[in-house]
This record gives structure tokens, C-alpha cells and sequence, in this order.
């Protein structure tokens, strides 16, 4: 059995931020159960609290943004923006996403988050002269990844900006160790109320 879809209900910061990012479209709960590798009764408690504070809305056709949900999302997109999917890396599911205005950081020490968070690798990258390039040795992603950098180009990427690429087994360990790094650099900005989800 999956140790991950216990009887508790269990979740962490990620899967709040993750769950706000899809619910821009409406979901059910069974859907966003598989689609985040969470028992359905964690996911009941996680849109309940979601619910109480007024982000998330309940119809026929499931959950949803409430417009302060979305006002939510809005603020947290000013520190990083929603997860795309891209081509798949080494087989993988792979997700991207930028930073805006990132602190200080060591690539390091962000790819040890990522992995330490269930993801099979992580590349982080750097926009620079509107290239995104490995900040290691200014090499542009596009001659060794030609597709991955097509793919980021979707991204709302501007100087200045760092681009965190994860790859894992599932859509969840990609998804969730994502938005792990993304927190690692700009987790105590988030809006109060979703941190106090999970205090």
C-alpha cells in the first residue's frame, strides 16, 4: 500500500499551494486526490479549510476558486508563477516554473530540496539578456535541451528571474517538489492565511 494515502489527514504546504494552482480550473475530489497523490479524506479536510476561509467554492460540478481564492493565487503568482507541464526529461514527468525577484541561493542546495521532496532531479536556471542559462558557467539552456527551453518559454520569465525544472516518478512528486523549491526561497511571503493551514 502506498504509504502516502493513510487514514490521516495529512498535507502539507505544497499540496495547498498545489491544489489552489489547479483549482483554477474546477476539480473534483477524487480528481485532485489522484492527480496529488492524497487519500480522498485528506483531500475532504484540505478543501474544508480551504472552504472555511472563504478560497475555494463547492458546486454540482466540484471545487473551485472563490474570487478571494483567486485574488490568493494572484498574490502568490507575483512570487512564483504556476506550474507548466514540459516535455518530458529522461522519461519523466516534468514541471517548471519562475521565481520572481529570488533571493540569494546556492543551485545546490535547491536541487537537495527538490530531491529531498521525492523528485528524480531538479536543473535550477537563471534568466539573463532574455536567455535562460545555467548559472554555474552562463551556459544558455537552449544548446543542450533545445525542446525543455522551447517549452519555458511559456513561463512569464523576465531578467533576473530563476527557473526551478523538476522531474519525478508522478505528477504529484513533480508538481509537489516544485513548489517545495519555489517555497524554500519564498515561503515566508506567502499570504498568512494559507500558512496558518498547516501550523
Amino acid at each position: 500500500m502506498d504509504w502516502k494515502r493513510g487514514a490521516y489527514p495529512e498535507f502539507e504546504i505544497e499540496d495547498v499551494v498545489v491544489v489552489l494552482f489547479l483549482l483554477k480550473t474546477p476539480k473534483g475530489r477524487k480528481q485532485i486526490s489522484e492527480e496529488l497523490n492524497l487519500g480522498e479524506g485528506t483531500v475532504r479536510t484540505l478543501l474544508k479549510k480551504l472552504s472555511s476561509i472563504g478560497l475555494v467554492e463547492s458546486q454540482q460540478k466540484g471545487h473551485s476558486l472563490s474570487e478571494k481564492g483567486a485574488e490568493v493565487v494572484k498574490e502568490i503568482s507575483r512570487l512564483f508563477s504556476e506550474p507548466l507541464e514540459a516535455t518530458p526529461l529522461d522519461g519523466f514527468v516534468t514541471y517548471a516554473l519562475v521565481v520572481k525577484n529570488p533571493p540569494e541561493f546556492k543551485s545546490i542546495e535547491l536541487r537537495d530540496e527538490a530531491i529531498r521532496f521525492f523528485a528524480r532531479g531538479a536543473m535550477i536556471l537563471v534568466v539573463q539578456d532574455n536567455e535562460i542559462i545555467f548559472p554555474e558557467d552562463r551556459r544558455p539552456l537552449k544548446e543542450t535541451l533545445p525542446k525543455l527551453s522551447e517549452d519555458l518559454k511559456k513561463l512569464p520569465i523576465e531578467n533576473g528571474d530563476l527557473v526551478i525544472v523538476t522531474w519525478a516518478d508522478t505528477k504529484a512528486d513533480a508538481l509537489k517538489s516544485l513548489i517545495h523549491v519555489a517555497l524554500t526561497l519564498k515561503g515566508e511571503l506567502l499570504p498568512e492565511e494559507i500558512k496558518k493551514l498547516v501550523e
